[in-house]
């Protein structure tokens, strides 16, 4: 399925929604964000000591120092 019939897929469902059911759409949308975020941030970290590399606010630092 192409984005756009994915949109206008989206724009249809919420033609019919009242407000309180779009801002609980929006809620829901948020909360997936956030809990996406947060384990992109853990893979990151996990990759990060795994293959024992610097974090960029380390490599920032070493820089400033030096």
């Amino acid at each position: 399925m192409s984005i756009f019939n994915q949109m206008k897929m989206a724009q249809d469902m919420m033609k019919n929604m009242s407000p309180e059911q779009m801002q609980e759409l929006m809620k829901q949308a948020q909360d997936q964000k956030k809990m996406l975020d947060e384990q992109i941030r853990k893979i990151v970290e996990e990759e990060i000591n795994k293959r024992d590399l610097i974090s960029r606010q380390e490599a920032a630092d070493l820089l400033k120092n030096n």
